[in-house]
């Protein structure tokens, strides 16, 4: 099929020594034109018409962020990473430390407002509900690059609940102001800081979230601590008043110094159902409901608990 030619030259490729003979021509083919490129809303890259399928829209739009620059692994320590574990202590401890002194509020606002201990419990109740349930979304809103908005958000949502409870006289404000407006606040301030902690960390990670996890325990001390000393000397409102004006630096000093370290993610669903066809998960999500249905129990009513056993001993 191939015979050996004449060199052209000296300095001839081998290939050129040899020649196609005997075989037809290909046909010719119509030139192709050249594909316009436009460019992506997603990533604002230029891309071809040819290949915009469904499939490469789905690609593209689950992997967004791949244009962003790789931030590289946590750094597992350090300097930024510590200050972020311990920000998220403080975090805690005005969220989740205010929600478990509720207990110091029941016995007052039962003989204040005159209601039953059942219908003083449902403001605390709500307020813990509202804090897991609004964290379902917020903790996708801060994938999502939008840490700094909710937590700001929250955080006016959280001292505007506290000095309106301090306003309140009825039971219906105090349901609206730290039942609803405090439960809204410290929800969207509480699962965006934890999951930003996480990102710093990989075998310190246990470490870094219990830091941060044990301030229930420091706001669970000193909340109550500073409503039993100041309730009989200055009274309902002022109290507090106090607690809010305790909150609010704080705050503002994790606004500012908590940051996240990856990129947003800006698909991806707002729930991950799929997560429920995990037996393990499933497991451990009821498991913790049984938990908190009983847990705090105790924490609301040991107060009132105190107080009819002083009446009864009198």
């Amino acid at each position: 099929m191939y015979e050996k030619s004449d060199l052209e030259s000296p300095n001839a490729s081998p290939l050129s020594t040899y020649r196609e003979k005997d075989v037809e021509a290909a046909p010719q083919q119509e030139p192709v034109e050249p594909i316009e490129p436009y460019d992506d809303p997603l990533t604002d890259r230029p891309r071809f018409q040819a290949q915009d399928s469904f499939l490469t829209r789905v690609v593209t739009g689950r992997s967004a962020a791949s244009s962003w620059v790789d931030p590289g692994p946590p750094p597992d320590g350090g300097r930024l990473a510590w200050t972020q574990a311990f920000m998220g202590h403080l975090v805690i401890f005005t969220t989740w430390g205010y929600v478990s002194s509720y207990g110091a509020f029941q016995a007052y606002y039962v003989e204040a407002l005159g209601h039953p201990p059942s219908d003083i419990s449902w403001v605390g109740s709500v307020q813990i509900f509202l804090l897991f349930f609004i964290s379902t979304f917020t903790g996708r809103a801060m994938d999502a690059g939008l840490f700094r908005p909710i937590f700001a958000v929250g955080l006016f949502l959280q001292l505007l609940g506290v000095f309106m409870t301090s306003l309140s006289t009825k039971y219906w404000q105090l349901f609206l102001a730290q039942g609803i407006c405090t439960g809204i606040g410290n929800g969207m301030q509480f699962a965006p800081t934890m999951a930003l902690i996480s990102t710093y960390f990989t075998s310190h990670k246990t470490l870094a979230i219990a830091i941060a996890a044990s301030g229930t325990a420091t706001g669970g001390m000193l909340f109550p601590g500073l409503v039993e000393a100041l309730l009989p000397r200055i009274g309902f409102p002022w109290t507090i008043r106090v607690l809010g004006f305790i909150m609010l630096p704080i705050g503002l000093v994790s606004l500012m110094v908590l940051k996240t370290r990856l990129p947003p993610r800006k698909s991806g669903p707002l729930v991950e159902w799929t997560a429920f066809k995990e037996p393990p998960f499933v497991l451990f999500v009821g498991g913790m409901f049984f938990v908190f249905w009983s847990l705090y129990f105790a924490v609301y009513y040991v107060r009132l608990q105190d107080s009819f056993a002083s009446l009864w001993t009198c």
